[in-house]
């Protein structure tokens, strides 16, 4: 083979390798991976669909086959069984993890955190709703409930905590709300505007708070 016929060969091969490194480098950079979308309204990994941790949910569940044993057919009330209105929606955008029927708080003051949880009869021709609080034990676990309104309309309201107050709305378009503080000595919730009145008759006259001036606790 001569020296031009080699020179050929060799100046075709380096032409190709050149042009397959320009092809390579000239190709698109691969998109990076897309973050998994978060579900509106999704819960911190852990938490149900209504925002109880693994123990508040057990709990629930050991409540509800005590209340079966005992007659009382009910499940716990979820997000679902809000009536659609403007107020349900307003505050869903103020608290982030807005729930109507659970909510966190220390209600008896031993630092502790305790929660509310709403239960809806099953059964019944429209739903009623019954209301109890799980007062937190030392280990983790939570105590048997205590029942603090039972077969009450709700679909329409919440629940809250204000403090160790646990505040029951039943129409959060109508804004009458039910006060109740825990009374360890009876060893059950008692309204708390009737008992402020019975030691301060001057309250009777006072007027009551706006919606505004009452803070709502979501925990």
């Amino acid at each position: 083979m001569s020296v031009r016929i080699r020179y050929v060969i060799f100046a075709l091969a380096a032409a190709g390798a050149t042009a397959g490194a320009a092809l390579f480098l000239a190709r698109p950079a691969p998109k990076p991976a897309k973050p998994l979308a978060r579900a509106p309204n999704a819960e911190p990994r852990g938490l149900d669909a209504s925002g109880r941790t693994k123990a508040e949910r057990l709990a629930v569940e050991q409540a509800i086959d005590s209340f079966k044993k005992d007659g009382l057919l009910v499940r716990a009330a979820e997000d679902a069984d809000a009536k659609e209105s403007d107020e349900h929606r307003d505050l869903e955008e103020v608290y982030e993890g807005y729930h109507p029927f659970f909510v966190r708080g220390d209600l008896d003051g031993d630092g502790r955190l305790d929660f509310a949880q709403a239960f809806v009869e099953k059964g019944s021709g429209r739903p009623w709703f019954h209301v109890a609080v799980f007062f937190g034990a030392g280990d983790g676990t939570f105590q048997p409930p205590i029942w603090v309104e039972r077969a009450i309309s709700l679909d329409s309201g919440d629940l809250t905590i204000e403090r160790s107050l646990i505040i029951i709305t039943p129409d959060l378009g109508l804004d009458p709300t039910r006060r109740w503080r825990w009374e360890p000595a009876e060893r059950r919730f008692v309204d708390a505007d009737e008992a402020s009145r019975r030691n301060d008759p001057a309250d009777d006259d006072a007027p009551d708070e706006t919606p505004d001036q009452k803070p709502r606790t979501r925990v």
